[in-house]
């Protein structure tokens, strides 16, 4: 007997084990092959290849969902600390957000999902131009002070 759903085990589990709203985007992401089919062999096992799909479906949309309400300068932030723990870059994992949404998706969320990393690449690419923009100006000595005229 078990005690846990296909959804409760995928979200506790799994999920619960990958950081950030935009990590389990881009894990679930991982998952899909881009047609509205998941391969999670452990999930499948256990609760079968339906359940496992229907769960990994389900937390998929909640997901992006939860992802689409968030302020940019949140998920800016869920970008940079993503690609800190993985071998990624933040362009690779923008693409890879950008390929893999759930199917079917209503136009609305599409657009706004395009949109939203749309807007989180310009951020990326703008933040990443100014720091090296910082990185490559010379730095000015600093001048000693100069006592006060007439001393």
């Amino acid at each position: 007997m078990r005690l846990r759903s296909a959804l409760e085990d995928f979200e506790a589990n799994t999920l619960g084990a990958v950081p950030g709203s935009l990590g389990r985007l881009a894990y679930i992401g991982r998952l899909h092959d881009g047609d509205g089919t998941y391969d999670h062999w452990g999930l499948a096992k256990v609760y079968g290849d339906d359940a496992a799909q229907s769960a990994i479906c389900a937390s998929h949309r909640v997901l992006l969902s939860e992802v689409l309400k968030k302020p940019l300068a949140v998920l800016l932030k869920d970008v940079a600390a993503i690609c800190s723990n993985e071998d990624l870059t933040e362009t690779e994992l923008l693409a890879l957000l950008n390929n893999a949404p759930p199917k079917p998706l209503s136009r609305a969320a599409l657009a706004h999902l395009r949109s939203m990393l749309s807007a989180l690449s310009a951020l990326v690419e703008s933040r990443n131009s100014a720091n090296l923009r910082g990185a490559s100006q010379p730095q000015l000595p600093a001048q000693e002070p100069q006592p006060p005229a007439g001393i």
